[in-house]
């Protein structure tokens, strides 16, 4: 179980960190590393607090996520059920450490650290961690959203 947990994370982290972020008609005026540490605390906050329905909307509907397995899914529901399983199986304390981000308005990236705990079993906390990589043209691909 936790070999497929750690295998899930792995692959969702890796695979895609898409939160809440910003699109406009014109080249955007951003700082990635601001953009990019305001999305992890907010992607953090929602999956540490159990939060499934404020984690699946950092995702647009349409919104396409592998979990690690060599699969993808599917909108919002999908992958708000997909967080449920983790939360539910114990997943907490979920970090990231950026190693490296950059990009322009058109474009962000990072590399980063990612760590979690699995739930306690046998007096013991099982611990996770890998590489997360995420990069993203939001002005070609409907995936990150202006906030205000």
């Amino acid at each position: 179980m936790n070999t497929l947990l750690r295998a899930i994370l792995i692959g969702l982290v890796a695979s895609t960190l898409i939160v809440a972020c910003s699109q406009k008609t014109e080249e955007a005026k951003v700082n990635p590393a601001n953009t990019i540490e305001a999305a992890n605390a907010k992607w953090n906050k929602a999956l540490n607090s159990g939060n499934v329905k404020e984690l699946a909307a950092l995702y647009t509907e349409n919104a396409i996520l592998s979990p690690g397995n060599g699969k993808t899914i599917v909108g919002r529901a999908e992958i708000k059920n997909l967080f449920k399983g983790f939360v539910d199986g114990g997943v907490h304390n979920h970090t990231l450490e950026i190693i490296e981000v950059g990009g322009t308005g058109k474009m962000i990236y990072q590399v980063a650290k990612w760590k979690a705990q699995g739930a306690e079993a046998n007096g013991k906390t099982p611990s996770f961690g890998g590489i997360a990589t995420s990069a993203v043209s939001y002005t070609h691909l409907d995936v990150y959203k202006r906030q205000p």
